[in-house]
């Protein structure tokens, strides 16, 4: 049975809050956790750096039996070698122990860690060798008063260093406020109660990448223009008559209330000109995404959500013919919580970042690419291959045939008709020369069959994704009309709308930007250049979505029948037997 599993992109979606920087693989892992009532810490603590941490924490941090849980009083003392959360004016926050045991490290590495960033060529950071952890949870009690900020404090050493290297992140009430980093000295928090939102770090550094509730990109590809927003559903709300407060839970029933709303509103808001024409999106779609420490995921299963975390990311679809001379967003959704909303441009060349205020709400694209050739599907022509007239071959021979009769006859009324007969096959010859040729393959070439046949499959395999830009189900069949036979091309575009499409978060499509390593597995390339037999290749898909950058490196196998006609090599049938990633 033929396995296809091509959604590989949207099973990844790249966060914003975890850059993989080291600091979520570090010796020492300290979790933070707002609540209404006080602090949550919940510590990994390295084997090798028990003794810091015992010393830190309390005389009797391992007096009990690590397997059960401990819950006793402690009061650390106001020394520098202490660990602990404080109030903005020193003063230590009470805590008490919840529980201790040994357990395994929790896995937080990148999926590429041990290999060469690309970008920076700085191997990426693994986690230590040994996963065993003590693990420790401890609260951190606010003792019925709420503080506006709080000082978060590591284990210093008597040079004034951090005495264990100590990866950390903080959640406000779910939300995440900080990327995993490296608890190296004081740090200051502002709480903001209403909204957790907004609470952030002094140190502009230790905070998420994604400050903004709401964010606009405009993305123009081949084909297609897309305005996508992130929008926060705690600032959508007012907008489609909601009222979500901090915490809110959203059931199955009401995120589609949301959804169905949301969609209704973003059709007729921030109108799009393309050449200074406004026009109506083709398509609008939506879907709902989380954020947390792996920053945002699109959402699945519809679970239940809390408001504070969750997005809902729309994607409206524009169809272009050719990339227009300008294209630009009017954002009109300005209120007390929207008041600058950022838009990235993406092209080619890009992307590029500008703002949206209500003095300036238009952005503005410019096409600028000098040196841009709009993708269109081409002929392959049929190299290594020469094409014989049938027909007038055939009437040649007669030709022949009726000549030697009439050279030969002794009568001259027999004679006189195989001549006419051969001037006539003569003439019809010549008027069917161009019809009904027969292709042989030439040896001319230096290359083998097999290597002939992937040389031609990898030519309409480049063709046959070019067509897969074309964003209409019908604009796709007429598009592969050079390189499929016409009784095939309906078979071919369901085959390139299904098995050969690879999904991307928000349900768009991932462009193709190469394709390798194209070989034949069996079949062979008869002398008339038909092949039926099947392939294998590697495409490197690539797209973007809500400003995240995903790629995905994609093996397929497939039976395909191809063969010359007319002067061309065309397509009669792809069947995908076999898609996956590689790298997942």
């Amino acid at each position: 049975m033929a396995i296809v599993a091509v959604s590989v992109l949207a099973t990844t979606a790249k966060g914003d809050v975890v850059p993989f920087s080291g600091a979520e693989v570090a010796k020492n892992i300290a979790v933070f956790r707002l609540e209404d009532e006080g602090v949550r810490l919940e510590l990994e603590i390295y084997p090798e750096d028990l003794p810091i941490f015992k010393r830190a924490l309390s005389s009797e941090l391992v007096a009990s039996p690590l397997s059960t849980p401990a819950s006793f009083l402690q009061f650390p003392d106001q020394d520098q070698n202490v660990f602990f959360v404080a109030h903005a004016d020193g003063r230590p926050l009470p805590f008490h122990f919840l529980s201790m045991e040994r357990r395994k490290r929790i896995d937080r590495a990148s999926p590429f860690a041990g290999m060469k960033d690309p970008i920076s060529g700085a191997v990426v950071p693994g986690p230590p060798d040994n996963p065993d952890v003590f693990y420790l949870e401890a609260f951190f009690s606010f003792e019925g008063a709420q503080p506006e900020s709080l000082i978060i404090r590591p284990i210093y050493a008597a040079d004034g260093s951090p005495a264990a290297s100590t990866g950390f992140m903080v959640f406000d009430r779910a939300v995440p406020v900080t990327r995993f980093s490296f608890l190296k000295r004081d740090t200051q928090l502002r709480i903001n109660w209403p909204d957790p939102w907004y609470t952030a770090f002094s140190n502009p550094n230790l905070n998420r990448a994604a400050q903004s509730g709401t964010s606009s990109f405009l993305y123009v590809a081949p084909r297609e223009l897309r305005h996508e927003v992130l929008i926060r559903v705690r600032e959508l709300a007012p907008w489609i008559g909601e009222n979500l407060a901090t915490g809110a839970s959203l059931d199955p029933v009401r995120q589609s209330q949301l959804l169905a709303a949301a969609l209704k509103e973003f059709t007729v808001r921030n109108p799009v000109r393309i050449s200074d024409q406004f026009v109506a999106p083709a398509s609008v779609r939506g879907s709902f995404l989380t954020i947390g420490a792996r920053g945002y995921q699109v959402v699945e299963d519809s679970p239940m959500l809390v408001a504070d975390t969750t997005f809902v990311g729309v994607i409206l679809s524009y169809p272009v013919p050719d990339l227009p001379a300008t294209a630009s967003i009017s954002w009109d959704m300005f209120d007390e919580n929207i008041q600058k909303v950022p838009v990235t441009l993406t092209d080619s060349a890009g992307p590029f970042y500008n703002w949206a205020s209500p003095d300036v709400p238009e952005v503005i694209w410019t096409n600028h690419l000098k040196r841009y050739e709009n993708p269109n599907v081409e002929p392959v022509p049929a190299a290594g291959v020469v094409f014989v007239p049938l027909w007038p071959l055939m009437f040649f021979v007669l030709v022949a045939g009726a000549g030697v009769i009439a050279a030969c006859s002794a009568q001259k009324h027999v004679r006189f008709g195989f001549a006419a007969l051969a001037l006539g096959c003569l003439v019809a010859g010549m008027a069917m020369s161009g019809k009904n040729k027969v292709a042989f393959v030439t040896q001319i070439t230096g290359q083998t069959e097999d290597q002939l046949a992937a040389a031609v499959f990898s030519q309409l395999l480049l063709n046959t994704y070019v067509a897969g830009l074309e964003m209409r189900p019908d604009g796709r069949k007429k598009a592969l009309g050079p390189i499929v036979f016409d009784a095939s091309q309906a078979d071919l575009a369901a085959e390139l709308e299904t098995s050969l499409t690879i999904q991307v978060p928000g349900g768009g499509r991932a462009q193709i930007a190469d394709v390798t390593d194209v070989a034949i597995v069996e079949g062979d390339m008869n002398r008339h250049g038909a092949f039926e037999g099947v392939a294998q290749w590697r495409v490197d898909a690539r797209a973007g979505h809500w400003g995240h950058d995903h790629r995905r490196w994609v093996d397929y196998r497939a039976r395909v029948e191809f063969r010359p006609d007319r002067g061309n090599w065309i397509l009669s049938a792809i069947t995908v037997l076999e898609a996956r990633s590689p790298d997942v």
